[in-house]
C-alpha cells in the first residue's frame, strides 16, 4: 500500500485525526525558528503565530498595524505596507518568511527582492485559483495544470479577491520563485475554513442548521467538495519550515479525498445534532427562475468542477493530516456569538420560497 491507500484506510477507521506526522512527535520543534509573518491578524495568520509559538518559534509580525493591533501584544511587529513601504525589514534576518498578504505581482517582488539574501526560504500562500479554470483537470497536479493568465491590464488598485485573483496569485508565485529559486515554496489552498473564517462558504450552512429548519442545497448528492480546516493548513506549513526540505509547490486541499456533498452535509448537520432537513434542488429549477442566483460555494451551476478534486498527494506525503470537519464546524458554532444572519445563498424568505414551488412541482 502507498501513503494515499494507508491514509484512505485510517480514515475509514475513524482514526486520521490520531495520525501525526513525523515532525508532531515532539510538542516543540527540534530547532528554534525565526519566523516573518506577513500580515498575521487576517484569518490565517493567527493559527500560524499561535502554533509557532506553540512550537517555540520566535516570531516577527510585518503588517500595517491596522487589523486587530491589540492582537499578540507580546509579538515583535513591524509596520509598513507592501506598496514599497519595506524600511522596518531592512537589515533583519530570519530563517523563513510566510507571505500570507501577496495579491499583487509588484508587491510580491518587492518584498522578495528585499528578504533575498537574509532570509532562508520563501513560504509565498497562493491559491489553487492559480491554476487555469478552463484548462484544470482531475488528473492534473501542481506541475501539470496551467497558470491562469491576466485577460485585462493590471490594475492595482483593483479589490484583492476581484475577478483577476487566481491570474495575480500566479503572478506572484513567479515572481517569488524567479528571486528564490528552490528555496521558495508555494502553497495552494483551495476552499479554507475554520475558527474565524471571514467568508460564509461553510458559515452559511452552520447559520442555517443552527436554526434548525429546511435547508436548500443546489446540485448533486454526490459532488465533490474539498475544505481544510486553517489550523491543518497552517501546522502543516511550520512543519514544513521546521524540516527545511520543502520545495516547489504544493496544493494544500482537503481531505484525503475529495468529501461527497451530501454525507459531508449531513454529517456536520448530525454533528451540531440540528433538526434541519437537508433538501436537494436541481440547478436547473433554479436557474429557470433566477438568472444570476447567489454563490452557494462551492455549489456552482454546473457539472461538478475539478477545482473540488485537486490532488493533494505531494501535501499528504509531507505530513498534510486533517481534523474531522464536524470538529471545525463545532468550533465555528461556537463562535457565532448569536449571528444568525448568512450572506451567502438566497435569504430565507427567497429560500422558502423556492422550497415550496420545489415540493409542488
Amino acid at each position: 500500500m502507498n501513503r494515499r491507500d494507508i491514509l484512505k484506510s485510517l480514515s475509514a477507521l475513524g482514526a486520521l485525526s490520531a495520525l501525526p506526522s513525523a515532525a508532531l512527535a515532539s510538542d516543540t520543534a527540534p530547532k528554534s525558528l525565526r519566523l516573518l509573518i506577513l500580515g498575521g491578524t487576517g484569518f490565517i495568520g493567527p493559527h500560524e503565530i499561535n502554533y509557532a509559538l506553540e512550537r517555540g518559534h520566535k516570531v516577527t509580525m510585518f503588517n500595517r498595524g491596522k487589523t486587530a493591533p491589540d492582537m499578540f501584544p507580546d509579538v515583535e511587529r513591524l509596520i509598513g505596507d507592501r506598496n514599497g513601504e519595506l524600511d522596518a525589514l531592512k537589515g533583519r534576518e530570519w530563517d523563513a518568511v510566510i507571505d500570507n498578504s501577496g495579491f499583487f505581482p509588484r508587491h510580491a517582488r518587492l518584498s522578495a527582492e528585499l528578504l533575498k539574501g537574509n532570509v532562508g526560504t520563501y513560504l509565498f500562500v497562493s491559491s489553487i485559483s492559480a491554476y487555469d479554470s478552463d484548462a484544470l483537470t482531475v488528473e492534473d497536479d501542481e506541475f501539470t495544470s496551467k497558470y491562469a493568465a491576466m485577460d485585462r491590464p493590471l490594475d492595482e488598485s483593483e479589490h484583492i479577491y476581484g475577478p483577476t485573483y487566481g491570474a495575480r496569485k500566479a503572478l506572484c508565485e513567479q515572481e517569488v520563485a524567479a528571486v528564490f529559486g528552490d528555496n521558495a515554496i508555494n502553497v495552494r489552498p483551495g476552499i479554507i475554513t475554520g475558527p474565524g473564517d471571514p467568508t460564509d462558504r461553510l458559515r452559511h450552512w452552520l447559520i442555517r442548521m443552527v436554526a434548525g429548519k429546511e435547508i436548500l442545497v443546489p446540485g448533486g448528492k454526490d459532488w465533490p467538495v474539498q475544505y481544510i480546516d486553517a489550523r491543518d493548513m497552517s501546522n502543516w506549513m511550520i512543519h514544513l519550515l521546521e524540516q527545511g526540505e520543502a520545495k516547489g509547490p504544493f496544493n494544500a486541499v482537503g481531505g484525503v479525498e475529495p468529501f461527497k456533498a451530501e454525507p459531508f452535509l449531513t454529517g456536520i448537520r448530525d454533528a451540531l445534532e440540528s433538526t434541519s432537513t437537508l433538501t436537494w434542488v436541481d440547478w436547473d429549477f433554479i436557474l429557470e427562475r433566477y438568472e444570476q442566483p447567489p454563490t452557494y460555494s462551492p455549489w456552482f451551476p454546473g457539472d461538478p468542477s475539478p477545482f473540488m478534486q485537486v490532488n493533494n498527494d505531494r501535501a499528504l506525503a509531507t505530513g498534510l493530516t486533517f481534523r474531522p470537519i464536524e470538529e471545525s464546524a463545532k468550533d465555528m458554532v461556537a463562535l457565532l456569538n448569536g449571528r444568525g444572519i448568512s450572506r451567502g445563498g438566497f435569504d430565507v424568505e427567497t429560500e422558502a420560497k423556492l422550497l415550496e414551488a420545489w415540493a409542488a412541482r
